[in-house]
C-alpha cells in the first residue's frame, strides 16, 4: 500500500535466506527465488538491474554486492534505503540514498556512514519514521493552504475595494495587521499539530523532485484566496447599500475575512476527505481550541469601548450583520469542499480509466520448495 518494497541481504545460504524471507513475506509470487553473491557477480549491470526488481532475497552477498544492489536499484529509478550494523556495510550505507544503522548493535563506522540511526534496533521503526515523514510533508502543506489565501486575501481585499468602487478601504492598516498576525498563525499552528489522516499509509510516495506547492495545491490556494476576497468585498457592499456607516463596514469585512478564514482552516485539515463528517470533531483538540479564540478575540475586538473605535476604527455589530458573517463563512467552507470532491471524483476516474480493459494474467510462478516447510498460509500474494 505504501509502495514500499522490502529485500533481504545476507551472508547466509540461498536455502536459509530464503526461509527466514518465506517467514518474513518476502517471499511470494512475483519474488519466488533467491539470488547468491556469486551469481550476481556473474552478471553486466544491465542483468544486474533486471535482477534487483525480479528479487526479494540475495543471499551470500559480500560488501560489493551490497554496493551493486544499490547502484543498481538506482539505475531503476528507485529510491533505496539500506539498513546495516556492521563495518562491511558501511560502503552501501553511504552508496544508498538513505542508510539506517543499528543504534544499539551497531559498529561506530556504520553509524557514521548512515543518515539515520535506529535507537531501538527495531526495523518497525522504519515504518513510524515514513508515517511521520508523511505527516510532516502534508502539514506543511495544509499550512501553506491555509496562511497563503488569509495573508493574500487581507492585501486583495483593500485592492479589489478601490477598484471596485469603495471610497475607503474596507480594512484598515491596524486591522490587516490584527489578521497577519492573530487569524494566519493561530489558524495555521492548528495544521501544524493535525494528525495523520487515515490511509495516509496507503498513498503511493511521491515522485522525487515533487514542489511542496503543486498544481493541485496552487488551485486550492487561489480558489480560497478568491472566495475569501469576494466574500469580504461583498459584504461590505451589501452593508453599504443597508445603510450601515464606515466603520460597521469595517466591522463587518474583518469578521467575514477571520471566520472565512476558519472554514478555509477546516476543509484544509483534511487533504482527501470531507470536512462534513465527524472526523472534523475529533483527532485535534487544539482545532477548537484555536476556532473558540479566534471567534472571542473577534467578538472583543468588534464590542470592546475604546478598543474597536480608537485602535481598529470599528463599531458593534448587529444580529442582521452576524447573519451575513455565518452565511459567508458556510459560502466558504462549501466552495472548498465542493472543490475537494470534485477534484476527487475526476482523481479516481482518471485511475478507473488507466486500470480498464488490463488483464491480470494468472500468475503461474512455482512458489519455493521452503514454502512447505514453513507453510504457504505464511505467503501473501
Amino acid at each position: 500500500g505504501a509502495g514500499v518494497r522490502v529485500a533481504m541481504i545476507t551472508g547466509d545460504h540461498k536455502d536459509t535466506a530464503l526461509a527466514i524471507g518465506g517467514m518474513l513475506g518476502l517471499v511470494d509470487k512475483a519474488h519466488s527465488e533467491a539470488i547468491t553473491g556469486p551469481e550476481m557477480d556473474a552478471m553486466s549491470n544491465d542483468e544486474l538491474r533486471v535482477a534487483t526488481q525480479k528479487y526479494n532475497i540475495f543471499a551470500r552477498a559480500s560488501p560489493q554486492n551490497k554496493i551493486k544492489i544499490v547502484k543498481a536499484l538506482q539505475a531503476e529509478g528507485d529510491i533505496c534505503g539500506m539498513t546495516g550494523d556492521g563495518v562491511n556495510d558501511a560502503p552501501a550505507l553511504k552508496a544508498a540514498d538513505m542508510g539506517v544503522a543499528m543504534g544499539k548493535e551497531g559498529t561506530d563506522v556504520a553509524r557514521e556512514a548512515a543518515e539515520m540511526i535506529l535507537a531501538d534496533d527495531n526495523f518497525a521503526t522504519i515504518v513510524t519514521a515514513v508515517r511521520e515523514g508523511r505527516v510532516v510533508w502534508d502539514n506543511l502543506r495544509k499550512v501553506l493552504l491555509v496562511n497563503t489565501p488569509i495573508n493574500n486575501a487581507q492585501g486583495m481585499s483593500v485592492l479589489f475595494g478601490l477598484l471596485l468602487g469603495l471610497n475607503d478601504t474596507p480594512l484598515s492598516s491596524i486591522q490587516v495587521l490584527y489578521c497577519n498576525l492573530i487569524c494566519a498563525v493561530t489558524l495555521g499552528f492548528v495544521c501544524a499539530v493535525e494528525p495523520s489522516e487515515d490511509g495516509i499509509m496507503d498513498q503511493p510516495p511521491r515522485r522525487v523532485g515533487k514542489r511542496l506547492i503543486g498544481r493541485f495545491l496552487f488551485l486550492r490556494i487561489a480558489l480560497g484566496t478568491i472566495v475569501l476576497v469576494a466574500c469580504t468585498v461583498g459584504s461590505v457592499f451589501w452593508v453599504n447599500d443597508l445603510g450601515y456607516s464606515l466603520e460597521e463596514s469595517r466591522s463587518q469585512a474583518l469578521n467575514v475575512l477571520s471566520f472565512g478564514a476558519i472554514s478555509i482552516t477546516m476543509s484544509a485539515r483534511f487533504a482527501r476527505k470531507s470536512a462534513f463528517h465527524m472526523r472534523s470533531f475529533l483527532g485535534n483538540p487544539i482545532a477548537w481550541w484555536s476556532y473558540a479564540i479566534m471567534s472571542l478575540l473577534q467578538v472583543f475586538i468588534t464590542y470592546c469601548p475604546g478598543l474597536n473605535d480608537t485602535l481598529f476604527t470599528m463599531d458593534g455589530m448587529d444580529g442582521k450583520q452576524w447573519g451575513i458573517v455565518v452565511l459567508f463563512m458556510f459560502v466558504v467552507l462549501v466552495t472548498m469542499e465542493a472543490e475537494k470532491a470534485i477534484r476527487g471524483y475526476v482523481t479516481d476516474l482518471k485511475y478507473y480509466e488507466e486500470d480498464e480493459g488490463e488483464e491480470n494474467p494468472h500468475d503461474t510462478t512455482p512458489l519455493p520448495a521452503e514454502a512447505d516447510r514453513f507453510g504457504k498460509n505464511e505467503l501473501t500474494h
